[in-house]
């Protein structure tokens, strides 16, 4: 398992922030529980400035919605971004994440924050599901 939070480096490129394995810390009734993100403020502040298309998901800022993707193999989604941060964990099969910084494999498992990047997707050779919750932010420039 490993949790990939996206971000913009210094030049505003789409990259993998953080890409790591959980760290699991016992509560001492018998779970253990990791940290993977967590927001500061409500709504979420605006995404950083994107370079490609723009998606509307539709979900206005602090609004939430969960879906399930079944992807077929070899599918792709073109480079784009989004108003949303997305929660989304690899179900089954794989997938390829694009960002600017490059390929990033995922298998089932894994988990990634999408954080409104430029990003893109391509399904593996067995498909891929994927569990999505996505949190609406508010569009660059807004207070």
């Amino acid at each position: 398992m490993r949790i990939l939070v996206t971000g913009v480096d210094d030049d505003g490129r789409s990259c993998a922030r953080f890409d790591t394995t959980p760290s699991f810390a016992s509560n001492g009734a018998g779970y253990a529980f990791a940290d993977v993100y967590a927001t500061a403020v409500s709504p979420p502040p605006p995404r950083p400035p994107g370079n490609n298309r723009f998606i509307d998901l539709g979900i206005a800022p602090g609004l939430v919605r969960w879906i399930l993707v079944d992807s077929e193999p070899g599918s792709t989604t073109p480079t784009h971004h989004t108003d949303t941060v997305d929660f989304e964990v690899v179900l089954d099969g794989s997938v390829e994440l694009t960002l600017d910084d490059g390929v990033h494999e995922l298998r089932a498992g894994d988990c990634i924050v999408m954080t409104g990047v430029d990003h893109a997707w391509k399904t593996g050779p067995q498909g891929c599901r994927l569990s999505v919750l996505s949190l609406g932010t508010p569009p660059p420039g807004s207070p």
